[in-house]
C-alpha cells in the first residue's frame, strides 16, 4: 500500500505548482527527505521539474519520475495560491501535502491544520 503526497513550491508571483508521489509520503519519509534535501528553491525546483513522481529520492537525480523515467506525459497541477493548495491539494486522494514557501519555508498538512515541517518532525501531534 501507498502513501500517497502532493509535494509543491510557492513561485515569487504566489502561484503554486505542484507533484504527486505516490510512495512513501509519510512524515519519516517524504517528509524527512524534504526537510534535509530540498529546503532551498533551487533544489525544490529541479525536483519539480520533474512533474510526478514514483518515490522520492534525496536527489531528483535519484527519484524515480514518470515522465523521465518512465515515458509518461509531464504532469504538473498549479494552484493560485498556498491556501488553495491546501484546501484544494487534497482532491487527488493524497494523504500529506508539502510545501516550499517563497520565503523557504516547508509546511506540511495531513488534511488538518498546517504546521511547519521541521516542527512537525519533532512533535507528531501537531497535525
Amino acid at each position: 500500500m501507498s502513501t500517497r503526497s502532493r509535494i509543491a513550491i510557492e513561485k515569487q508571483d504566489g502561484t503554486v505548482e505542484s507533484i504527486y508521489c505516490h510512495f512513501d509520503g509519510y512524515l519519516s519519509h517524504n517528509g524527512e527527505i524534504l526537510q534535509e534535501h530540498y529546503s532551498t528553491k533551487e533544489k525544490m525546483e529541479k525536483l519539480i521539474e520533474l512533474g510526478d513522481i514514483s518515490q522520492l529520492k534525496d536527489t531528483p537525480e535519484t527519484t524515480v519520475a514518470y515522465h523521465r523515467d518512465r515515458g509518461e506525459d509531464l504532469n504538473l497541477n498549479t494552484y493560485p495560491d498556498v491556501p488553495t493548495l491546501f484546501d484544494e491539494g487534497f482532491n487527488s486522494g493524497v494523504e500529506y501535502v508539502y510545501c516550499l514557501t517563497k520565503e523557504n519555508r516547508l509546511l506540511v498538512s495531513y488534511g488538518g491544520p498546517v504546521a511547519d515541517l521541521q516542527l512537525a518532525l519533532q512533535n507528531d501531534d501537531v497535525l
